[in-house]
């Protein structure tokens, strides 16, 4: 192949550049999980393909939908999905909860910007009128012109400066769109360009059906042509394409969802879907590992209650961490209790003989342990997961969706600084580790509480809510007593850098938190609202002026 001057060598330069950018930034991803959702159009539903290992994807249908041919995530984890034949735009949650989110539209490309606008491209009924139009929705499903006069807009993707590029196949060019509406033509020459990818790396990937080909432009509008006759040959009925976050690239292509990999080395077919693949979209990262190292008292307290509450039920001094499994399928979690273990990294006053118990959402128990290799099951936690001391206690389980509670305690009455841990061993199945709440004592120093949890997987980012709650825990239904009064929250990355902070949530972000539906209920306590990129973050949370009480820390992952 050769237009746009671009020869084999082209593809190779291609190749070779980012190759060697893949291996240099993407090879700690290489067992990430990745969540892929695809339209099947015959059959009107959104399949849902999710993976560890970028290779073998187990395959589950998400929601019922007829039409899916264009479907983009917002950064909170909520679906998109455009129905040609009803003009409407559904929003469906991560739990599958179906809403109308705008009617009335022919859409034919969706992206969303840093600020949770959706941008729409609106089919012209006349090609030759120029009457199609970019539409901006706010997050509460208000609309407005962004552009006029464009044909037959189709693909949208927005660049990392937030500029806005659109695929017009009428007039064979990309636009470009500042955030103020300047608009610029971005690349020419191709010749029905469709849809829109950006990649790690800033280069613009385009799907042509017409010409089955597919194309990725510099950051300086410079076309190659991707020859992927060196990958197979017989990959037609390009779609819509779509990145994950270790820079692997997903087609949907006739009946095919196809990969090539990070390299651009390796194609193989993720799945087939009868009857036609329509839209692509990968999900944002997901929490996959999530721990809390806090001050555990001497204590007899027990998760008595019920969903959410069983994070916060009464107790003097315990570890008390909740969890819910959202999704349609078993997960199978590692449930770990740290204490002795904790010395090695010079961590004052461990725990010396901590125990752990599961409860579930009504508060039975479903599994308790002493001593990590005492359990029935122990020999299948893999090695690099047992703890290393014999003492710390594990529980091994594949648990159906719902809410759990894990009590680690110190074994008759004592107290230390123990580490709870909830660690996903299934993560490429249709469930998700959704939230998790701990509780437990606030200390001074090294007692203060830290939680950490781990987004992983993914395209872009996830918009996150952490909160810290103190005064709550003193009142009905929870009633307990030496809450903290005044919680702060600091939140920092895998380098140590803070990434935010807050004391009194209301300070900071009030409408933005307030609209989660989750804000603190007292002003007291602290939270943080943010967008994360895959990594590991710590939330730490300490009384403001040195106070110390019994507080909750929770990371709620998506709304």
């Amino acid at each position: 192949m050769n237009q746009n001057g671009c020869v084999n060598f082209c593809w190779i330069y291609l190749r070779v550049l980012i190759a060697g950018l893949a291996v240099a930034c993407f090879s700690h991803a290489a067992f990430a999980q990745t969540n892929l959702f695809v339209g099947a159009l015959k059959q009107g539903v959104v399949l849902e393909f999710s993976s560890a290992d970028d290779v073998i994807f187990n395959e589950s249908t998400f929601t019922g939908l007829a039409g899916p041919e264009t479907m983009v995530f917002d950064s909170s984890g909520n679906l998109f999905v455009s129905n040609g034949s009803a003009k409407t735009i559904k929003k469906v949650t991560p739990s599958g909860v179906k809403t109308t989110f705008a009617s009335d539209v022919d859409i034919d490309g969706m992206a969303f910007d840093a600020f949770g606008n959706l941008f729409v491209s609106q089919k012209s009924q006349d090609l030759d009128a120029g009457e199609g139009v970019i539409l901006q929705f706010a997050p509460d499903g208000s609309r407005r012109v962004f552009a006029s006069g464009l044909s037959n807009p189709q693909g949208l993707a927005f660049d990392s400066a937030g500029n806005l590029y659109v695929a017009v196949p009428s007039r064979n060019v990309i636009l470009k769109f500042a955030p103020d509406g300047r608009q610029t033509t971005f690349a020419s020459g191709i010749s029905k360009p469709h849809r829109l990818a950006f990649d790690a790396f800033g280069f613009l990937w385009v799907t042509d059906p017409g010409a089955e080909a597919l194309y990725a432009i510099t950051p300086s509008g410079v076309v190659i042509l991707v020859d992927t006759s060196d990958v197979d040959p017989e990959l037609t009925g390009l779609n819509d394409l779509a990145f994950d976050e270790a820079g692997n690239l997903f087609l949907t292509a006739g009946k095919s969802v196809v990969e090539i990999d990070s390299t651009l080395t390796t194609l193989f077919t993720v799945a087939s879907v009868p009857g036609g693949a329509g839209g692509i979209a990968v999900e944002p990262p997901l929490a996959t590992n999530l721990s809390t190292r806090v001050f555990v008292q001497g204590s007899n307290g027990a998760a008595t209650t019920s969903g959410q509450e069983a994070a916060l039920v009464p107790g003097s001094g315990s570890a008390i961490a909740g969890f819910i499994i959202s999704g349609s399928s078993p997960k199978q979690v590692l449930i770990r209790g740290l204490g002795p273990s904790l010395s090695e990294f010079q961590v004052a006053n461990a725990l010396q003989d901590p125990t752990l118990d599961l409860h579930d959402s009504k508060g039975n128990l479903i599994a308790s342990n002493d001593d990590w290799q005492t359990a029935a099951n122990a020999g299948q936690i893999p090695v690099s997961l047992q703890p290393s001391d014999s003492r710390e206690p594990a529980i091994l389980a594949t648990l159906p969706p719902g809410s759990f509670t894990a009590v680690l305690r110190g074994k008759n009455g004592t107290s230390g600084v123990g580490l709870v841990e909830i660690n996903d061993r299934s993560n490429a199945v249709a469930s998700k580790l959704a939230n998790v709440s701990t509780r437990g004592f606030v200390g001074t120093g090294e007692n203060v509480m830290i939680g950490g949890f781990i987004l992983s997987g993914g395209s872009g980012g996830r918009m996150t809510l952490i909160r810290a709650l103190g005064p709550t825990l003193a009142q009905s239904p929870f009633n307990i007593a030496g809450a903290l009064t005044d919680p702060t929250l600091m939140l920092v990355d895998a380098n140590g850098s803070v990434v935010a902070s807050n004391n009194d949530w209301k300070s900071s972000q009030e409408s933005e938190i307030q609209a989660t539906g989750f804000a603190p209920p007292n002003d007291k306590e602290a939270a943080i609202l943010t967008t994360l990129s895959p990594g590991s973050f710590t939330a730490i949370v300490s009384g403001k002026n040195g106070g110390t009480g019994i507080a909750l820390v929770d990371v709620f992952d998506a709304f």
